[in-house]
């Protein structure tokens, strides 16, 4: 996966993931956090794009995770606080 780690200020914003995974192999993408949204590219077959968005935060900092292809990316975020 690349990039393997994304950072967000406080009001979020968009991200993506490169998947490359030999051909004809069938990935998935799943959020493992409720304030990060796939948007775009929860599975295929190949190489491929994941889109994801991050919502606000009003809080504190925070980090959460995809998982895309069995692969963890980790996402942190600042808070407005």
């Amino acid at each position: 996966m690349q990039p393997p780690t994304a950072s967000f200020g406080a009001f979020g914003g968009t991200g993506s993931v490169t998947v490359t995974v030999a051909s004809g192999c069938a990935w998935t993408a799943t959020s493992q956090a409720n304030w990060i949204t796939i948007t775009s590219g929860a599975g295929g077959t190949g190489n491929g794009t994941v889109t994801y968005t991050v919502d606000l935060n009003l809080l504190g900092s925070r980090s959460g995770s995809l998982t895309v292809a069995g692969q963890t990316v980790t996402i942190s975020q600042q808070g407005a606080l």
